[in-house]
């Protein structure tokens, strides 16, 4: 491949797992992609604010599944909940149980109450949950919905009925809820986003905006959330520690994150 190649890269389980950094081998390979002339864009369901600092200085930043689209850290599209949209997720998820948080380009929320309980029913549970908890330790405590701002979507952890529920109460008002995992421990987890905007319509929009053929266009990504992507771009790759759905959405599929699969993604489709 020696046309310059836009390349969009999701986060946790693709370049990130188990909170550690990225490996040295795949961030040789991101350096070398860049040297080669090829663009890098990070494409994350984290909100802009919960996005680590080393990977803002990526050429683009799409954030929140799709809602927010930075290049070269200029904002080209961001997408926010309205205050009828903030109240509905909120109301839904608390009629079925869930810890949520609203996050924002800038903070990340919760409600005083809602945030006070879950610290309170995390005592004794701290090393098994230091990751979630590490999360939950940067949001900004709230007495109303009306104090969260810019929110882009929402997460939400230890709900009490599956998303085919949540999809199903929000699809009239054009939203919707993505399954992170289900587990005994922290029950359904997931993010409610609007439904018009995804990674791949930040897939689209990027590559119009830069004049870049969609053909010419690589994504990789692990989770349900990077379905939209994988579909969209050129060629969609799924990472070894996939989901079958999403290996089977996939044109390829690399190794796992834990073996470095951007890495070899990368040799194998010419980026190094």
């Amino acid at each position: 491949m020696n046309c310059k190649k836009l390349v969009f890269l999701d986060i946790d389980g693709t370049l990130l797992y188990e909170g550690r950094p990225i490996s040295e081998k795949t961030a040789q390979a991101l350096r070398q992609a860049k040297d080669n002339g090829h663009y890098l864009c990070i494409c994350t369901g984290r909100a802009y604010s919960e996005t680590p600092e080393e990977m803002k200085e990526f050429d683009g930043v799409i954030s929140a599944a799709g809602a927010c689209v930075m290049w070269k850290k200029k904002v080209l599209l961001a997408e926010y909940f309205s205050e009828e949209e903030k109240k509905l997720a909120a109301g839904l998820l608390e009629d079925i149980g869930a810890v949520y948080i609203m996050e924002g380009f800038e903070n990340l929320y919760m409600k005083k109450e809602i945030r006070e309980r879950f610290f309170r029913e995390m005592e004794g549970r701290e090393e098994q949950e230091k990751f979630l908890l590490s999360f939950f330790l940067k949001t900004l405590p709230c007495t109303s919905i009306r104090e969260m701002d810019k929110v882009h979507k929402c997460s939400f952890f230890y709900a009490e009925k599956d998303n085919n529920w949540l999809k199903e109460n929000l699809k009239k008002w054009g939203m919707t809820a993505t399954t992170f995992s289900q587990s005994e421990t922290r029950g359904n987890s997931g993010e409610v986003t609007k439904t018009a905007f995804t990674k791949g319509t930040a897939v689209r929009y990027l590559s119009g905006y830069l004049g870049v053929p969609i053909e010419d266009t690589i994504a990789i990504g692990d989770s349900e959330n990077d379905l939209e992507m994988i579909r969209a771009a050129g060629i969609g790759i799924a990472m070894g520690n996939s989901s079958d759905y999403v290996k089977e959405a996939a044109d390829d599929v690399t190794k796992s994150v834990a073996e470095d699969g951007v890495y070899h993604a990368f040799r194998k489709y010419g980026l190094i």
